[in-house]
């Protein structure tokens, strides 16, 4: 049998291309359409053709388009029969930390301690009976770093506190010229008109995304290292994010080491409980504890690989009640060939 299919772009004139180029190497696909969800018509296009699967790319710069897109997944899944992958819980925590904060209490899943505060008043009681500092400030939306303060003492909270309800916060936006190799990021541009352009419309809708009349304060942990962790369908990976000032996330240092198999175990476990299995989990460690900071079902991937083991890059799979390493270039077109490969596995056996 071969599959009909519908990727699910969003307002980023680029975001369906990984997606495509996965298609494009797939033997088991009859035809794709793309489809931007963001489109006035959106209902009417998906409609015009009987599809398989719905491939999904939500969007993670603006918290305007984020609930446009999530909105649109909802009645989707609420109202159409055709399987949609990743998950809407997948696509409902991804780049949402509130909605993430308030998931993992309900799934009693560890993580640091985290409020959110829609009262300016609640908010400053807290601050000033909370004897512990640093706190990290948190934007809603906001991927490597972006959003992410480390507020020293009680007056700086304050302060946060004041901005966010008088004239908002938000993310930093522009180019990050410090993250990543320099060289390829003007090749990039350079040789993709289209993807420069985006990125510029991006730049400017992120400096317009500000966030008011709420702030989300985290426990901060103290961390040399956060874990990576991701598991698509059967296959699992992990990898150290290597702290600088404090943050791991946008980094882009990354650490090869040996992986603990109660790491694996306690993903396993978790994703296993809740039915996620298209994610990539940030986890903390305290007191020998893992605390999950953050989950996405998209994720940046800077090396071609999400795991070496002794030099070799591969995979994790759970066999015979143990784990087993299995060689191989997993990770290809930044993991979208393995995402495409578990989708339609899925379907197969009537698991979306």
């Amino acid at each position: 049998m071969k599959y009909r299919i519908c990727i699910l772009a969003n307002e980023d004139t680029q975001s369906h291309i990984l997606w495509e180029k996965s298609i494009n190497k797939s033997t088991e696909i009859e035809y794709y359409d793309i489809i931007n969800l963001a489109s006035d018509d959106w209902f009417e296009l998906i409609n015009q053709k009987t599809y398989d699967l719905f491939l999904l790319k939500p969007p993670g710069k603006t918290g305007l388009f984020k609930r446009l897109y999530d909105e649109r997944v909802y009645l989707i899944n609420r109202h159409l029969s055709t399987p949609i992958y990743p998950s809407p819980d997948e696509i409902y925590i991804y780049e949402n930390k509130r909605f993430l904060r308030d998931w993992l209490i309900i799934n009693q899943l560890p993580h640091p301690e985290t409020h959110v505060f829609f009262n300016k008043e609640e908010a400053k009681e807290f601050i000033n009976t909370n004897n512990h500092f640093p706190l990290v400030g948190k934007t809603n939306i906001g991927a490597s770093g972006n959003g992410v303060l480390i507020l020293k003492d009680r007056n700086e909270v304050l302060n946060y506190l004041q901005k966010a309800f008088e004239t908002g916060i938000k993310p930093i936006g522009g180019p990050k010229i410090k993250k990543g190799p320099f060289i390829k990021k003007i090749k990039k541009a350079i040789n993709n008109k289209g993807f420069l352009k985006q990125r510029l419309k991006d730049y400017k809708s992120s400096n317009l995304d500000t966030q008011y009349h709420f702030v989300i304060l985290q426990e901060f942990v103290p961390h040399d290292y956060e874990w990576r962790c991701v598991r698509i369908g059967d296959s699992y990976f992990a990898h150290k994010k290597v702290a600088k000032q404090g943050k791991t996330s946008g980094t882009l240092i990354k650490a090869y080491d040996p992986v603990p198999k109660k790491l694996l175990n306690f993903i396993k476990e978790t994703t296993d409980k809740t039915n996620l299995s298209s994610v990539a989990i940030d986890l903390f460690q305290k007191d020998g504890d893992y605390l999950i900071n953050e989950i996405q079902c998209f994720f940046g991937q800077s090396d071609p690989y999400q795991m070496l083991v002794n030099g070799k890059p591969g995979r994790y799979v759970y066999k015979n009640n143990k784990w087993q390493f299995e060689e191989g270039d997993f990770n290809m077109n930044e993991c979208f060939d393995l995402r495409l490969e578990h989708a339609l596995s899925s379907i197969k056996n009537n698991l979306l």
